[in-house]
């Protein structure tokens, strides 16, 4: 198995990177695989309204698996994946859409044999915020994605979405109007899965009265809240600054987002970064406690129980 790890999220500078991994050239924004690896290709094209695209239609002679590693900005990641299994040229049930945050890592393995074609396009919140508009339905896909879709969300790919798939990997003989299709169907894509995510919310009767800026501005403060679980978490003082609302107000806006009162929210997934280590059997119960602050282990035994019904010590057999 080849491991590709990279966290590049300019696509030009990425595709450069797959260069020097597979030693090709970028010829017209694209490369191609060496026979060795696989057959197929992978092109960039890059929109006048700063939309980067990435169009791939490949197979792998071995397993790969991509690792992107997350960075502080804060991007948006659509992948459209339709990947087809060799023993029968169907498509896999694993074809889907994917939207994802590169705040957070992301891992895909490529099966070998496997041909994928995929599209995948990369912009900012303010542009994805501006493409959704201003109406009440986008204000509610905002918050439905704030709340839902951290760090990622898929969505079945099915036979419209894979004829747009098609349509951009066949591209277009006249080069003068290259650019119009790619954004016409891009904007397809995208115009598709958001109409989907419209139908969920509604289905779901999804109200939330807490405005997007408010979302945004807690997801900050529950980062904080669970920087270090070592330490004290931040008084709500603190908090509330982060959050620039009044006490009151956080308390309230947290429980309404996340279920549980702020320290009650904190402890529970303290608890469940405790529950993950022991079931990893790579530390013993003292190591666990000590790393999420507890010097007491009966202490520790306490809390563990209280929410899982069981010891620390039962979970590490």
């Amino acid at each position: 198995m080849i491991e590709i790890a990279y966290n590049q999220t300019d696509f030009e500078e990425l595709l450069k990177h797959f260069a020097r991994l597979f030693k090709v050239k970028v010829v017209d924004n694209a490369i191609h695989l060496p026979p060795e690896i696989g057959q197929g290709f992978l092109r960039v094209i890059t929109m006048t309204n700063g939309l980067q695209v990435m169009i791939s239609n490949y197979t792998f002679k071995q397993d790969i698996l991509f690792k992107r590693t997350k960075i502080p900005k804060e991007l948006y990641s659509f992948r459209f994946d339709e990947m087809i299994q060799p023993e029968t040229g169907a498509s896999s049930p694993k074809s889907a859409v994917l939207l994802s945050n590169t705040k957070y890592d992301w891992l895909f393995l490529n099966s070998a044999n496997m041909q994928l074609k995929g599209v995948a396009v990369i912009f900012g919140k303010e542009w994805l915020y501006n493409f959704l508009g201003q109406d009440g339905s986008a204000e509610d896909i905002k918050k439905y994605m704030l709340l839902k879709m951290s760090p990622f969300t898929y969505d079945p790919l099915d036979g419209e979405y894979r004829r747009l798939i098609n349509e951009l990997i066949q591209g277009t003989t006249d080069k003068r109007f290259e650019l119009f299709i790619v954004y016409n169907r891009i904007m397809l894509l995208l115009e598709r899965f958001f109409t989907r995510i419209s139908i969920k919310i509604n289905d779901a009767h999804f109200n939330v009265k807490i405005s997007a800026e408010d979302i945004t501005r807690l997801k900050v403060v529950e980062t904080e809240l669970l920087k270090d679980f070592s330490a004290e978490p931040p008084g709500i003082n603190k908090l509330s600054r982060i959050a620039m609302m009044s006490p009151t107000k956080l308390k309230a806006s947290f429980k309404e987002i996340y279920g549980l009162p702020v320290y009650q929210y904190f402890q529970k997934q303290r608890m469940n970064k405790a529950k993950a280590m022991l079931l990893s059997k790579k530390y013993t119960v003292k190591e666990v406690g000590l790393e999420l602050g507890y010097a007491n282990m009966s202490n520790f035994a306490k809390a563990f129980s209280k929410l899982f019904d069981q010891l620390p010590s039962e979970v590490a057999k």
